[in-house]
């Protein structure tokens, strides 16, 4: 086929280059063979063996090319299964369906700005520059059949069709059903009913064409519908979908000459002979960078959580604690060992909280419930537990935890923060505080000693504040996994431990800082949202290991944000200044209005140079669910791109995730230059 007859969009500057692109989709594998000003196609299923489907594929288009393997210049690897294929013999690349849709979107049809993309296991909304075809936003679904192509193969097997057959019959319905169940097993559950009272299969297929049309509607209004708009994926070929799209969403699908469930394979084609043109060899490996050792701090808060389990610290009193809102000052001068409440949990010890409390709450509380109920030895070692209130899930878990497990005492926090009644309040609460800690302990705490431990937290928050400087520099020195090690050993550690070992990290990085100012420019990320559990690491490790970016701050309770604020040396009493400082920390979603939430985020963001933020919070959490459009609206205002993600502690997601950051990545590095 002729690339002038098919192809639009400067097609006369493509490079004049041999390339190949593959497209393993989730139920189909596509692939594009573009020679010069020739390109040929080839589809078929995916199957299990993804090695031979790509050899399969490749061996087609070469037969109908009549080139041998050593023509091929370059060859690119996109969809799901775009990891499990190399070629030895071929320069080779893996880039994300999110950029190749984009890129072959914008060569199948003049000015598209806009993509719906239906998959067989996913959907996206992609926004493009109908200049060059770069994405510039999207939005995927998560990890669920809902708006896919999975979700039409189910449903027409219900009614008994094939899912050929399902888009043509909807157009003959003449009162179309209403199937309001996203989720395949309530919709198979809706769809059986509906049939068994005699609706018919016409109005039932109608209804399950608009109900997957307005899942993909709502993720439309996130990204911004801009004409002209591509159907791309398997599911383009489904008349029904299309219809409820023009008919009912007035939305206006461009035509195109090549059938557009090619559109990745092009984007990805496009881009193998882009990196020929270039004169790419092969996958370029980026360096991992310096980063300094902290094994003797890692060691010493892993000795903690030991002494801790085994109560062999030489204290009376083990004692822990879930939000950074607890004083820790008074703790210390308590002279209880104390931990902060930041395991996450396994994938048994969530279910078994899931047997305390319902499903539909975040897995960091059923984590907690689920790790007394089977005698995580960490925390059988509590003996009192404590938490300053700010969300209300935890309350719940902390009065459950109470009535079950072991004796947990709930204090107050005022959330009209700059009320000065709520700082006379909080200082009340910090009495009552100490006051338990004393009936504990039968030890009778001095305001001096509280003084004193304010003094020495006041230094360990200086220190690690300065070790978060090093993180501002062009090539940081020390990446988010150890700088997390770090804030848990702000809540893990005796004070005087705890300034050792701070003072033993800044040494080695003031020696090593050289190394930060050297190497290439990578893309710097910031975290925001809600608490990340110790182990809860997919997000860094994919930006981090995988894809080699940095992430170089943290805007939740586990990162830098609650250690910007000292207690004042001075002034009132030393109650009235503890309550003034941790009621001035960084703003707690629960604790302040959502505007000062995010515009203090915008400004970490700032100080740290970022190119992107990741927006991460646990399912069910309403603090920082409720926050997605601030975000995204004010970070856009200030030309920082936002990626949000809400996740759980299962790993079934990974791969997904991964495909979104690598888009991400990709977009900022448009932006970036870099």
């Amino acid at each position: 086929m002729k690339i002038a007859e098919y192809l639009q969009n400067d097609i006369g500057a493509l490079p004049k280059r041999i390339g190949i692109g593959i497209d393993l989709g989730s139920r189909q594998a596509k692939a594009v063979l573009i020679n010069k000003d020739e390109f040929y196609t080839a589809i078929g299923p995916t199957g299990y063996f993804l090695k031979k489907t790509g050899k399969k594929l490749v061996d087609s288009l070469l037969e109908q090319s009549g080139l041998k393997e050593e023509d091929i210049e370059f060859i690119v690897v996109t969809g799901y299964g775009r990891i499990s294929l190399s070629f030895e013999n071929t320069p080779f690349r893996s880039v994300t369906e999110i950029a190749c849709h984009g890129k072959g979107a914008h060569h199948l049809a003049e000015g598209v700005r806009t993509i719906i993309d239906i998959g067989g296991q996913d959907s996206k909304v992609i926004s493009i520059d109908p200049e060059d075809g770069h994405v510039v936003d999207f939005v995927m679904n998560d990890k669920c059949a809902a708006g896919t192509g999975r979700f039409l193969e189910k449903m027409a097997a219900i009614l008994g069709l094939d899912v050929t057959e399902i888009g043509e019959i909807s157009l003959k319905s003449e009162q179309p059903s209403t199937v309001n169940s996203t989720c395949v097993v309530f919709a198979e559950s809706e769809v059986v009913a509906k049939r068994a009272k005699g609706e018919s299969v016409a109005d039932l297929a109608a209804g399950i064409h608009y109900s997957v049309a307005v899942r993909i509607r709502s993720m439309l209004s996130r990204v911004g519908i801009k004409s002209n708009v591509l159907f791309t994926g398997g599911v383009s070929n489904n008349i029904g979908v299309k219809h409820v799209f023009e008919k009912n969403f007035d939305i206006r699908i461009s035509e195109t000459k090549l059938d557009t469930v090619y559109a990745g394979a092009l984007g990805a084609a496009i881009f193998a002979i882009s990196y020929a043109e270039k004169g790419i060899k092969n996958a370029e490996e980026s360096e991992d960078g310096f980063l300094i050792d902290i094994s003797d701090y890692e060691k010493a808060v892993a000795r903690a959580h030991e002494n801790f389990t085994n109560k062999s610290n030489g204290t009376k009193s083990y004692v822990a604690s879930t939000c950074s809102y607890t004083p820790l000052e008074v703790l210390a001068a308590a002279d209880v060992s104390h931990i902060r409440l930041l395991h996450k949990g396994s994938g048994e010890e969530v279910a078994a909280g899931e047997t305390i409390t319902q499903s539909m709450q975040c897995d960091f509380h059923k984590s907690i419930l689920g790790s007394f109920m089977l005698e995580n030895p960490e925390y059988k070692a509590i003996d009192r537990l404590y938490t300053f209130y700010s969300c209300s899930c935890m309350r719940k878990t902390m009065e459950a935890v109470d009535e079950l497990y072991v004796q947990t005492d709930v204090f107050n926090v005022q959330r009209r923060h700059d009320d000065p009644k709520s700082k006379e309040y909080l200082r009340d609460e910090i009495i009552a505080f100490k006051e338990n800690l004393e009936e504990l302990t039968n030890e009778k705490i001095s305001e001096e000693k509280i003084e004193y431990m304010a003094e020495q937290y006041n230094k360990a928050r200086k220190l690690i504040r300065e070790i978060a400087e090093y993180r501002k520099l062009d090539h940081p020195i020390i990446n988010s996994t150890q700088f997390q090690k770090i804030v848990e050993g702000y809540y893990t550690l005796s004070i005087d431990d705890l300034l050792s070992e701070l003072g033993k990290v800044l040494v080695i990085l003031k020696a090593s800082k050289q190394y930060g100012k050297t190497g290439k420019r990578k893309l710097r990320f910031m975290i925001s949202g809600g608490i990340v559990a110790t182990g809860d690491d997919k997000v860094v490790k994919i930006l981090e290991k995988d894809m080699k970016q940095n992430v170089v701050v943290e805007d939740n309770c586990t990162g830098i944000k609650p250690l910007g604020i000292d207690v004042k040396p001075e002034g009132e009493d030393i109650y009235a200044r503890l309550s003034e400082s941790y009621l001035g920390k960084a703003p707690c979603a629960r604790m302040f209005k959502p505007e000062q939430v995010v515009r203090n985020a915008l400004k970490l963001a700032q100080e740290y140079d970022v190119d992107g933020v990741i927006l991460y919070y646990l399912k069910f959490c309403p603090c920082y669910s409720l926050l997605e459009k601030l975000y995204n609206d004010i970070f856009k205002a200030a030309g920082i791109p936002v990626f949000i993600f809400s996740g759980d502690y299962s790993t079934g997601d990974e791969g997904q995730l991964k495909t979104r950051l690598e888009a991400f990545a990709e977009m900022l590095s448009e932006m970036k230059g870099i």
